[in-house]
């Protein structure tokens, strides 16, 4: 039987928005990837968040603004960029992880989950540990 060992890396909120993810070296990832390496991984995450938050943030004043007069419409492009940047931390991820990761047996993914505190949803990076498949075992 196989348990799946999970690793959260929480991220940091600036006005209700995820603006970048923890930097902080896991203590279960010790002996498993380089901190180096996880610092760099992160920090790539952390700077397409920071590229696309800006942009985020004055389309949901805009349309926040404008929101009674448009019915609620003016959210759509708000809506439209925040699926781009998880998009592209998606494709992040799977570079990163094909670089790198299912190399050392991991597996990174954006993961959608509930807060703790409240019932809004939130974005997680899930480190994932693959099973090791016994090569030497015959079929």
């Amino acid at each position: 039987m196989f348990h799946l060992n999970l690793i959260y890396i929480f991220p940091s909120f600036r006005f209700g928005l995820s603006n970048k993810f923890d930097a902080e070296f896991p203590s279960v990832l010790t002996g498993k990837v380089a901190p180096e390496e996880f610092k760099i991984s992160i920090g790539r995450v952390n700077t397409c968040l920071r590229k696309n938050l800006p942009l985020n943030v004055k389309w949901l004043l805009c349309g926040c603004i404008c929101c009674c007069c448009t019915l609620g419409f003016s959210l759509w492009p708000v809506i439209c960029l925040n699926k781009r940047t998880r998009r592209s931390i998606h494709k992040l991820l799977d570079w990163e992880n094909n670089r790198l990761y299912h190399k050392l047996g991991l597996h990174w993914k954006l993961s959608r989950r509930k807060c703790e505190s409240n019932n809004m949803m939130e974005y997680v990076i899930l480190i994932e540990f693959l099973p090791k498949y016994p090569i030497f075992r015959p079929d």
